[in-house]
């Protein structure tokens, strides 16, 4: 159907949307949020960690889910891919656990000694920091 996006979100665990119809999904680019919809120029963006937005059907709510950051590939035959390491319901993020991840990252980050160990933390530090800002948000 031409007017049909196709949309796959997965993570190594798990196949969230597999080439499901949607009408729209906003993503979290490292350059900002955009929009795609059917028709979208093909592209291939990097993502940070933040919110990806999805209204599967026009006028209809969105559904909202966390992703630590990946890739979107958009494809000229409407079909958006998009590949993270984790993706999960926005609702079924914990407040408390963001705290302590967060606070933990915090610390390792302070501590560093090695710059391999600092850029893993600053990592965690920056996932942590979008999961808290989401949720907050919602």
């Amino acid at each position: 159907n031409p007017g049909e996006l196709l949309f796959t979100l997965t993570d190594p665990a798990s196949c969230i949307f597999e080439a499901a119809p949607v009408e729209m999904v906003i993503l979290p680019g490292v350059d900002g949020q955009f929009g795609v919809m059917p028709n979208h120029v093909p592209t291939i963006a990097e993502l940070k960690p933040g919110v990806v937005s999805v209204q599967e059907a026009a006028g209809g709510p969105l559904t909202k889910y966390f992703v630590s950051g990946g890739f979107a590939s958009i494809g000229e035959d409407s079909k958006l891919a998009v590949s993270t390491l984790m993706a999960a319901p926005l609702e079924e993020l914990d407040a408390d656990a963001i705290k302590t991840g967060l606070a933990q990252y915090q610390a390792a980050y302070e501590k560093a000694t090695d710059d391999m160990v600092k850029s893993e933390a600053e990592i965690g530090v920056e996932v942590y920091q979008a999961m808290s800002y989401a949720i907050s948000e919602a």
